[in-house]
């Protein structure tokens, strides 16, 4: 006689017999007066997770506005010669001129 697979997770799984899913009770009723206090509750302090003080981009000064702007190829070398960064450079440049 051929044994009947219960379980699709392990067929070789043997029947425990009156704990059929059918049997389980929908809701377990809990007592309060019968739970006791969590005795761990507060112990646990979480080092991972969270912001660090000072992580994250850095606030410019004021909003920037996007702009387009042509340039002589001269003035894109000499731009390059300042800072790789095209929009830094500009930057920097005009906060010399300003000053």
């Amino acid at each position: 006689m051929k044994r009947k697979q219960v379980s699709q997770i392990n067929p070789n799984a043997e029947r425990i017999a009156k704990l059929d899913d059918y049997e389980l009770p929908a809701e377990f009723p809990l007592d309060p007066r019968k739970m006791k206090p969590n005795p761990f509750a507060g112990r646990v302090h979480l080092t991972r997770g969270g912001a660090r003080p000072g992580a994250g981009r850095n606030r410019a000064p004021e909003p920037l506005e996007r702009h387009t702007i042509t340039f002589f190829k001269s003035h894109v070398d000499y731009l390059r010669r300042v800072d790789t960064n095209l929009s830094r450079a500009i930057r920097k440049v005009l906060a010399a001129k300003v000053r």
